[in-house]
């Protein structure tokens, strides 16, 4: 019986994963795309704002279970890289076992969520950098992608956090 609820509970908490990443790729696709690289580029990260403040409520195993499946999720459908996003939904999900707080005031979500995004985005940008991949200069990069994906994020933050709230994905 227990085994079920924690299943259903698991459940619920993917179902508002992927609602998420649904509000990601549509807020994605109403803002404009720099195919060539000079203008401003936002990645919205609403999924991975929701997974970090949902993991903690998740215990033992199932945590990095869980991280594992949303970011192989994640890479499948969303992305062309498999391994990475998966090792950043589990660096997620560690970080934030070692964040004490059980409730989150709303400066303290927004700030969590920023780093949380500052954390993804430096990561792909210093693989994809060592991997000969990109050759999209640093400065750049800070200007044109890191700066205004993490202050995009943490306005959508605000969203997150009261959705996070009024859903109250909390296990029975």
């Amino acid at each position: 019986m227990r085994s079920r609820i924690r299943d259903s509970y698991l459940f619920k908490c993917f179902i508002v994963i992927l609602i998420c990443f649904v509000i990601d790729s549509t807020i994605s696709f109403f803002l404009p795309y720099n195919y060539t690289k000079t203008g401003i580029f936002i990645v919205p990260c609403m999924g991975l704002m929701m997974f970090g403040l949902l993991i903690k409520t998740i215990e033992g195993v199932e945590r990095y279970l869980f991280a594992a499946i949303c970011g192989l999720y994640y890479s499948v459908v969303y992305s062309n890289s498999l391994a990475i996003y998966i090792l950043i939904y589990l660096i997620v999900a560690f970080s934030r076992t070692l964040f004490k707080l059980e409730k989150l005031t709303i400066i303290e979500a927004i700030l969590y969520c920023g780093s949380t995004v500052l954390l993804q985005e430096i990561m792909l940008y210093w693989i994809m950098w060592i991997t000969n991949i990109t050759r999209y200069p640093v400065t750049s990069f800070l200007v044109m992608r890191l700066l205004p994906t993490v202050c995009f994020n943490m306005i959508l933050s605000i969203a997150v956090y009261w959705v996070y709230n009024k859903v109250k994905v909390e296990e029975e």
